[in-house]
């Protein structure tokens, strides 16, 4: 014989589930202005992460080649650069910044011992994003590396990067 199926209800009804989805758009609609912030900050600490290792990699090289390394910048692209010859720098490694972010069109070196060159030069870049403002909701990082070659990415270069 055949078993009888249970009465009782194994699902949602048309209006439980329509309630659902209400709820859910509701929710979407409220979290949907900051869902631009947080793509924007993303590409922004990508950018600034990339910048960093970069600038690492450039100190790292000038000191394994014993030479002269330079990082150089220009809208989008990073290029670390043996300048070995100066009037004929070769490229190591050019890479793209993530999408609609930039960097001030600027230059700097580093020495044979890691330091940056001329000695007792500082470096300051801070990054932007094309269209916005950087405040505290958009945080553009900035990288500092100070006369020694220390180096530190700043979260927020108007607020904690002096």
């Amino acid at each position: 014989m055949r078993r009888l199926i249970a009465q009782h209800q194994r699902g949602m009804t048309l209006v439980e589930l329509m309630v659902g989805l209400v709820i859910m758009a509701i929710l979407i609609s409220a979290a949907a202005p900051f869902m631009g912030d947080m793509i924007v900050n993303a590409r922004l600490r990508e950018s600034g992460n990339l910048l960093f290792t970069e600038a690492l990699m450039a100190q790292s090289e000038a000191v394994k080649r014993n030479t002269t390394v330079r990082v150089s910048t220009s809208g989008d692209s990073v290029q670390v650069l043996d300048v070995t010859v100066p009037s004929a720098p070769v490229v190591l490694r050019a890479r793209t910044m993530a999408n609609s972010v930039t960097a001030p069109t600027t230059s700097f070196d580093f020495g044979s011992e890691g330091r940056p060159a001329p000695f007792g030069t500082a470096v300051a870049i801070n990054l932007s994003a094309n269209g916005v403002t950087c405040s505290s909701d958009l945080r553009c990082p900035g990288l500092r590396i100070d006369a020694g070659g220390a180096m530190r990415l700043c979260g927020n270069h108007q607020v904690n990067c002096n």
